[in-house]
């Protein structure tokens, strides 16, 4: 089973049964300014403006300037988007995407069934599994996502990156996806591995097990197995020999279970 099909199965049992609902209203109201990634969190003011609402239809482009405009859709929830803000509702025939986020930052709180409402950026897709959630982007593809409640599927290609609440990663400009990383870990994301493999604490073992498929060689998938094997006991079966000559995605599968308890972490 390749990458991609394990995520299509991972996420099956969230996917929505019912056809992809409509976004209803686009609402410009005055709102309390939020802290937006990127160049667009500078310093928003909001203008007063009397709110007025319109439908939004499918293919329509969305360009919001000065103003923090509301995204109301009874069956999927809200989204603010951020002033300077580029969007496009998308409804494909396979009744997975909804918003083709170009540029800019959006905040999404969701009351829809885990796998409905699907972001798609210059290179990720987002799936939301029930959450709530800010994502931005920038032209070049560099993207952050911030999961405040559940969970967040990050995909590119045959990667991946779930992201529980109150954890961020990054999207790089060639796709590449950060590990899911604790907004209180002592560790950022540019950190050295070594410094992130000393400092690691238990609850820090979710997101060494989801760097040991991002280490660039054999020797640091090594060194990460050996400190999370010092935080979590790996398994019968996932040995070090094992994660250095034999490695393949599946290798620690069974080291999940342990590793989200340990973390903190429920399922999904």
């Amino acid at each position: 089973m390749t990458d991609e099909e394990r995520f299509e199965t991972l996420l099956a049992p969230y996917r929505g049964a019912h056809a992809m609902p409509d976004f209803r209203a686009v609402q410009q109201e005055p709102r309390v300014p939020r802290r937006w990634p990127y160049a667009v969190a500078a310093a928003v003011v909001i203008a007063l403006l009397v709110p007025r609402s319109r439908t939004l239809r499918d293919g329509e482009l969305v360009q919001t300037s000065r103003f923090t405009t509301r995204i109301k859709a009874p069956s999927i929830g809200t989204i603010d988007v951020a002033p300077h803000t580029t969007l496009r509702l998308v409804q494909s025939g396979a009744g997975r995407y909804l918003l083709d986020l170009r540029e800019g930052s959006i905040h999404a709180k969701t009351s829809s069934p885990p796998g409905v409402f699907v972001v798609n950026t210059p290179k990720a897709i987002a799936t939301d599994l029930g959450c709530e959630y800010t994502l931005s982007v920038q032209p070049s593809g560099v993207g952050a996502l911030h999961v405040e409640t559940g969970w967040v599927g990050l995909r590119y290609g045959f990667m991946q990156s779930l992201v529980p609440a109150n954890a961020h990663a990054t999207i790089d400009a060639g796709g590449n996806l950060g590990p899911p990383i604790f907004d209180d870990a002592p560790f950022r994301e540019d950190a050295p591995l070594d410094t992130i493999l000393r400092v690691a604490r238990t609850k820090d073992a979710f997101t060494l097990l989801n760097l040991l498929p991002r280490a660039a060689s054999a020797d640091q998938r090594v060194q990460i197995y050996d400190r999370l094997n010092a935080l979590v006991p790996a398994p019968p079966g996932v040995t070090r020999e094992t994660v250095r000559d034999r490695w393949s995605f599946g290798t620690v599968d069974a080291w999940w279970p342990p590793v989200m308890k340990a973390s903190g972490l429920t399922a999904i």
